[in-house]
């Protein structure tokens, strides 16, 4: 992706939710056993998270679905811009600051900062608007997650240089379905790539948490997902400005919630396609039609959208009438993937 196409699809100050996907450089390893050094790596993917979840607190973006496996990490992100205005030009300050220590830390707690470096940074109010942007940047977050990973990877490998495959990869999901779509087949990476059986077995992913925190007290600060998104969207939150633009807990950037789907639903539709894609099976039982017909998907064209969903889509994924927007912000007549959304979704 081009830069130029890269600030049409993320240059606005708006809320938006956005499929990234970071790639190590040929042979290097992010986790697991690496069968050319013969090292295993698997305790990476812990700390990768720990700063998922430090991230997830500082920036005005919930991390709504993820999966870190032995060569690539995936993060669903939505922007929240209106959380960010509502923060006070201390806790603009203050957010930034640790966040620029954390991407070059090595330490497991986050950063201190000293008080005079936050009262000489509020002094500067265009300085301050300026942060307050980049604070709800997918570019701005992936970037210091990234440079955290490389960093961390590089001292423990004794190497310089490139870790990552140049910059990550976008995609916008510009609907509920295309986010539906989306955290399927990110929850789902593990298994179809043979580095999990279950769900229940592969804890680098946001559905191992979600499973986990099903029988935890909903208001817990604690809970298991309790930094990741809200799941399900629930109408009245939006007209609640203490639910769309905070969180109670302070471990994301809001409590407002993302698709028109219980837990319970997805994880069933979850379990539906992988039987399905594992079985080669193609009829599709009738209560999980009835879901997705319900949801405005088209049952015929799902399994083969979610197995081919990486290879489909480009720059966008989602409606006709979405991927048209994308294409045209981009100045561009059709997007890759344009037919497959009318399958899907048209």
């Amino acid at each position: 992706m081009v830069a130029r196409a890269r600030r049409k699809l993320l240059g606005r100050f708006r809320q938006g939710v956005y499929h990234c996907t970071a790639r190590c450089v040929r042979q290097m390893f992010l986790c697991g056993w690496d069968p050319l050094t013969g090292r295993d790596y698997s305790y990476r993917r812990n700390w990768i998270i720990q700063r998922e979840e430090q991230l997830a607190g500082l920036f005005a973006i919930d991390i709504e679905f993820r999966a870190e496996l032995r060569t690539h990490l995936h993060l669903m992100l939505r922007t929240m811009p209106e959380v960010a205005r509502r923060w006070s030009p201390r806790e603009v300050a203050l957010r930034w600051l640790t966040a620029t220590r954390l991407a070059k830390s090595f330490a497991k707690a986050l950063p201190k900062v000293d008080e005079e470096l936050i009262e000489d940074l509020v002094k500067d109010k265009k300085q301050i608007e300026r942060l307050r942007r980049r604070l709800a940047s997918v570019s701005w977050f992936m970037g210091f997650l990234c440079e955290n990973v490389a960093r961390r990877a590089n001292a423990e490998e004794d190497r310089v240089g490139h870790f990552w495959q140049a910059r990550f990869r976008c995609r916008e999901c510009t609907d509920k379905n295309a986010v539906l779509l989306c955290g399927i087949y990110v929850d789902l990476n593990l298994i179809r790539a043979g580095e999990a059986d279950s769900l229940e077995s592969s804890p680098y992913t946001s559905i191992f948490q979600r499973l986990q925190a099903r029988n935890q007290p909903k208001d817990a600060l604690n809970r298991a997902d309790g930094w990741l998104g809200e799941l399900t969207w629930d109408v009245s939150h939006e007209q609640d400005a203490s639910r769309a633009y905070r969180s109670r807990t302070g471990r994301r950037a809001s409590d407002l919630g993302l698709l028109p789907i219980k837990l319970e639903d997805y994880v069933r539709l979850l379990r539906y396609t992988l039987e399905l894609l594992q079985s080669g099976r193609t009829t599709i039982p009738a209560d999980m039609e009835a879901m997705l017909e319900g949801l405005d998907i088209r049952s015929e064209a799902w399994l083969e959208t979610v197995e081919r969903y990486d290879e489909t889509f480009t720059h966008a994924v989602g409606s006709p009438a979405g991927m048209a927007e994308v294409a045209q912000r981009m100045q561009v007549r059709a997007l890759k993937g344009a037919p497959a959304s009318r399958r899907v979704f048209g």
